[in-house]
């Protein structure tokens, strides 16, 4: 068999010993390795264990979001009451699918050029959909004259009561999203 030369020889000599790892260079805050280019704990997390962790981040506790999860599952949404000062009060439900549709619609139809603009249209729509009761009066979402009804009240709100139910409602989304996170499944 004729001496057919290899393509390279990788092999190194017998002295050769591993270099020593570099330096890490400047990592964002949340890469998932510390700055000694080490991992973190959390990067051996399971989906589950991620999800706990999660949790825990957000205060959560797994029961909360055990009867969230159950609640959503078996009557199709979760609701919550949000106190603001004295006797008012709101409540807010998880929105349905059909709820995103309309108002993707209405970003379609409308196309705001500004972002705030942009902001503004989803901040009412997610109002409207999520509020089912406000100061005692229960708000019927069955129809899309309901609908526009809960519109029509949200629009005639101060524009400071406004901005303090979109801030209760961004934390409550926020709440939803955290229990519906990945690793969800896993944990119930």
């Amino acid at each position: 068999m004729p001496n057919i030369p290899s393509i390279s020889d990788l092999r190194g000599t017998p002295q050769n010993t591993p270099r020593p790892p570099a330096p890490p260079k400047d990592l964002p805050a949340d890469s998932g390795a510390a700055a000694d280019g080490v991992p973190k704990d959390t990067d051996f997390l399971t989906p589950a264990e991620q999800y706990r962790k999660n949790l825990e981040k957000y205060k959560i506790p797994l029961e909360e979001a055990a009867t969230i999860y159950d609640g959503v599952l078996t009557k199709g949404y979760y609701e919550e009451y949000v106190r603001l000062k004295g006797n008012h009060r709101a409540v807010f439900r998880t929105r349905q699918y059909d709820d995103h549709l309309r108002m993707q619609t209405q970003l379609e139809m409308q196309k705001p050029q500004l972002a705030i603009s942009q902001d503004e249209i989803i901040s009412r729509f997610n109002l409207a959909s999520s509020l089912h009761e406000w100061n005692g009066q229960v708000l019927t979402h069955e129809t899309d004259d309901d609908f526009d009804a809960v519109m029509t009240l949200i629009k005639k709100l101060p524009a400071p009561i406004f901005s303090v139910l979109v801030r209760e409602l961004a934390k409550f989304d926020e709440k939803i999203f955290a229990v519906f996170a990945e690793g969800a499944e896993e944990n119930f």
